[in-house]
């Protein structure tokens, strides 16, 4: 079966079974008999696809599930549905990254000091939303994460040497943290350190799914304090972990086709993608 195949059997499939309540069922607190939170056939179908790309994306490059998702969804759904549809996807499949790429103690034992520095300031930088405007940030970061996309690509050269490591990664993660807590966008600067650093494929697909995994803790917290994840769509939540799995096994098959070079031109794509997106939502 091609991955275009399973793509299409996956997420009808899914859309099926989350829609296959008895006729006339209600859920509680739901206005719309016969469906689950008020979602349609049509509706839970495109909610799969959409994990479906998320998750291709993500099986490939090792980020992007969340950000192709909600990209996605958001024209069809509520955003405070949305996140709460990507949560528990996004813990486990950032979890399952790490652990499948290999020894987890290997990644946390040379990057501890980013995840401490990400997770403190994310919680403290969250307090900072209602004094600063994010707008001028989005433009700042999607400016140079832009830049630096564009200048790696013509081979300009940003490393990072062994020697700097022992700042670059609390540097790298107090930058994320910070952003991330005025606007949950925490991982360009992570990912510029680690392509600076020059990782093999499977060890950034290793590294990342830790730090992601770490970052995305809090996220879960505050979503759950402030109603966004709530008993009512947490099941939805777990289910739509089906597709984002399936995605990520047609995404990881794609990357074993491609050596280091494409790889690193996909994952330099993908930032300078993110860093014009940044600039317009500061912009507009």
């Amino acid at each position: 079966m091609t991955p275009f195949q399973v793509f299409r059997v996956a997420s009808r499939a899914l859309g099926l079974m989350l829609f296959a309540l008895p006729a006339g069922a209600v859920v509680p607190g739901d206005p719309a008999g016969g469906f689950w939170l008020g979602l349609d056939g049509s509706l839970l179908t495109i909610a799969a696809a959409a994990l479906i790309m998320g998750g291709i994306v993500k099986g490939a490059i090792g980020v992007g599930l969340p950000i192709v998702t909600i990209a996605i969804l958001s024209n069809f759904l509520p955003v405070p549905l949305v996140l709460a549809l990507v949560t528990v996807p996004i813990l486990l499949t950032n979890l399952w990254q790490a652990v499948r790429s290999g020894n987890l103690m290997e990644p946390l034992r040379r990057f501890w000091p980013m995840v401490v520095c990400l997770l403190v300031v994310l919680w403290f930088s969250a307090k900072l939303v209602v004094t600063l405007d994010p707008r001028v940030l989005f433009v700042l970061l999607g400016s140079v994460v832009g830049l630096f996309a564009i200048s790696s690509h013509f081979r300009v050269t940003w490393t990072v040497p062994p020697e700097a490591e022992k700042w670059a990664a609390p540097l790298a993660g107090t930058i994320g943290g910070f952003l991330g807590g005025i606007s949950t966008i925490w991982g360009p600067p992570m990912m510029m350190y680690f392509i600076m650093l020059k990782l093999p494929k499977e060890a950034y697909i290793r590294a990342v799914g830790l730090v992601w995994f770490a970052g995305s803790l809090p996220l879960v917290v505050a979503y759950v304090s402030h109603g966004i994840l709530t008993a009512d769509n947490a099941p939805l939540s777990a289910i739509a972990c089906i597709p984002s799995f399936v995605g990520m096994a047609v995404g990881q098959w794609l990357r074993g086709k491609v050596n280091q070079e494409t790889f690193r031109k996909g994952l330099l794509l993908f930032l300078f993608v993110i860093g014009v997106n940044l600039i317009r939502r500061g912009l507009f």
